[in-house]
């Protein structure tokens, strides 16, 4: 029996894309260990197997010997591609007997469709300021939404507008604002000798997401200068020419102080108080926005006649300037934690290989901790001690404000590290600390030596996930790991469930393994005291056990 086209899916299911000024991409780079023994960045990048796509669709593979971010002032944007896969299998067969194949022409004609049988449907959406204010027609994006044939390789542009039937649209009727562009590139039979046969598959049918160019957008006067409630006097929201929105949309100063969806300060006007509406919007939007992409394959008649149909989304953010830095948390460890729960994973894992993803995990810590101004954001977002958690400040700590989360006084300090205070020679103690000290951390056993010397103060230090702890609000949070962020619910920022739980398991090893040596060495102690002649003198006798317990311990000299 011949196969059929069971089902089709698209690859990746999600992707992130940046904002970029400039008209050329960002080309493609993976992490790779950095080579220089020297650095304190465990993470470097690599150029990795591009496509160059002209104006008609069509690719051209490239390998760069170099990455570049920006051209001049401008940033390049991140594109992703999308890739369109089917699964094929005899009739009626179990899925799990399917296989996965590139969709291409050829095995189109071989079902007999047309990659004009293909098409991509996309929806792009901005709801911030509808969400902010529980006003679905301040949503703007693409009304209708964009389709386009697998046959048309021209760049479409998205224009976003507000919803038809708005009785107040905040984009003005007949103007649009640029969301971006899709394009679904030229297919070609895949040559046999070349640099790149190996690398990247030219037949596959791709569509790329290009993101708009970081503008904003606001009602007029906006692009006005202001004054700000900080030190750099009177800014301008918008650029001159971008002021057109409708201030009668509602958008402009509504009062959104108590915003329904959380954080409630990320929107222009958050910082600035005036009558009669405290925190008044400014009537700011920008170009970001979600994309859902609706694939669907129109199989022949001769076929059984099905549209088969996959979908993908990207989330559009803005530049990512810190390429070479891994977070400890990303958007793929948050879906992880749908996925699977922690012992799940742990069974599955060797104590090889649950040690290499503890130690990745601190590398990744410290990656993020290398880019952070952590007396900075204690300065903003520490939260006063009470009586509880106060100690006797740490002889020789001159940290400013003793009292404050992280300060000399806090109980979660490690005393065995008081800090200068901040002068001419370490503008940034406490950065400076947090970087030397989670430095150290990456290597596995200074980690273990820490867990083995106070084996609750790991524990004590990081946040269970979710976890809010008294008299932390979504403005001030202690110097639990990870200190002084923000989740995304603006309370404090935490660990996903299943990677907590993985590292609270590897501390019980640690811990379990750090009392089988205690008692081994207890053990050796006492048989070596017995065994010891009367010739010997106290102080050799304790010695002698000594050497026995730590050979115990380490495995020395066990061949």
């Amino acid at each position: 029996m011949a196969d059929v086209i069971q089902s089709i899916y698209v690859n990746p299911p999600i992707a992130i894309a940046r904002l970029g000024g400039s008209s050329i991409p960002q080309d493609a780079y993976v992490w790779v260990q950095s080579p220089n023994p020297r650095t304190q960045a465990t993470t470097t990048i690599a150029p990795a197997w591009s496509l160059r796509v002209d104006t008609e669709g069509r690719v051209t593979p490239t390998l760069p010997d170099r990455l570049k971010f920006r051209d001049g002032r401008l940033i390049r944007p991140v594109c992703p591609f999308f890739e369109v896969w089917a699964r094929v299998g005899k009739r009626g067969s179990h899925r799990s007997t399917w296989r996965d194949v590139p969709l291409t022409a050829r095995l189109l004609t071989r079902f007999g469709a047309t990659p004009a049988a293909l098409t991509v449907e996309v929806e792009a959406k901005n709801f911030k300021a509808a969400r902010r204010t529980g006003n679905r027609n301040l949503e703007f994006g693409t009304f209708p939404n964009v389709v386009v044939r697998g046959d048309q390789h021209a760049r479409v542009p998205l224009l976003a507008s507000s919803p038809p039937d708005a009785a107040q649209p905040m984009i003005p009727r007949g103007r649009r604002i640029p969301m971006g562009f899709v394009q679904i590139l030229q297919t070609r039979p895949q040559p046999k000798r070349t640099g790149w046969a190996n690398a990247v598959n030219v037949e596959i049918f791709r569509f790329r997401f290009t993101p708009a160019r970081g503008h904003i957008y606001g009602v007029p006067g906006t692009a006005r200068p202001q004054p700000t409630p900080g030190r750099r006097g009177r800014v301008a929201p918008v650029e001159a020419g971008y002021d057109f929105l409708n201030r009668a949309a509602g958008w402009a100063g509504a009062p959104v102080l108590d915003a329904p969806d959380a954080p409630d300060d990320t929107y222009d006007g958050a910082d600035v108080l005036a009558d009669p509406a405290p925190n008044p919007s400014l009537g700011v939007v920008d170009d970001t926005c979600e994309v859902r992409f609706e694939v669907r394959l129109r199989m022949p008649p001769g076929r059984r006649g099905r549209t088969l149909t996959a979908s993908a989304c990207a989330f559009v953010g803005p530049p990512d300037f810190a390429p070479d830095r891994r977070p400890f948390l990303s958007a793929a460890d948050e879906l992880n934690d749908r996925g699977a729960d922690a012992g799940a994973r742990t069974g599955s894992m060797t104590v090889d290989e649950r040690d290499r993803w503890v130690q990745d995990l601190f590398e990744r810590i410290h990656e993020t901790v290398s880019l952070l101004n952590v007396d900075y954001h204690r300065s903003q977002r520490a939260i006063t001690l009470r009586e509880g958690r106060l100690r006797p400040i740490i002889a020789g700590d001159t940290i400013p404000e003793s009292r404050w989360a992280m300060g000399g006084r806090d109980a979660m300090r490690n005393r065995n590290y008081p800090l200068t205070g901040r002068d001419t020679e370490q503008p940034l103690p406490l950065s400076e600390h947090a970087r030397m000290r989670h430095l150290e951390l990456t290597d596995l056993t200074a980690l273990k030596a820490l867990i083995t010397e106070d084996p609750e103060r790991l524990p004590r230090l990081v946040r269970a996930p979710f976890e809010v702890e008294s008299g932390e609000t979504t403005d001030e949070s202690s110097m639990r790991m990870p200190p002084f962020m923000r989740n995304s619910n603006a309370f404090p920022l935490t660990l996903s469930g299943w990677q907590y739980a993985l590292l609270m398991d590897w501390v019980d090893a640690v811990k379990r393994e750090a009392r089988d040596i205690a008692r081994v060495g207890e053990r050796v102690v006492k048989q070596a005291a017995a065994r010891t002649g009367p010739g010997f003198s106290r102080r050799a006798k304790e010695r002698h056990a000594r050497v026995l317990a730590r050979i115990a311990a380490t495995g020395e000299d066990r061949d």
